[in-house]
């Protein structure tokens, strides 16, 4: 799951919240498909992480070559 881009994580994870909010599921798959929510959550915000990373280092680049 960690392979995939932040859109598919994304829209995973917007797929988990519908089926959470219909109120259809058993305590069991409602357990579940939250649980899976949480660490989808999760690998989203490592992404979002590395990604400020990312452009931390290149705002510090870029603002070096400019001086």
């Amino acid at each position: 799951m960690n392979n995939k881009d932040f859109n598919e994580l994304y829209k995973e994870l917007e797929k988990k919240v519908e089926l959470l909010e219909k109120g259809e599921l058993s305590l069991e798959q409602a357990v579940r498909t939250y649980t899976e929510g949480q660490e989808l959550i999760k690998l989203l915000n490592e992404k979002l992480d590395k990604a400020r990373e990312k452009m931390v280092v290149t705002d510090k680049i870029e603002q070096k070559e400019l001086e």
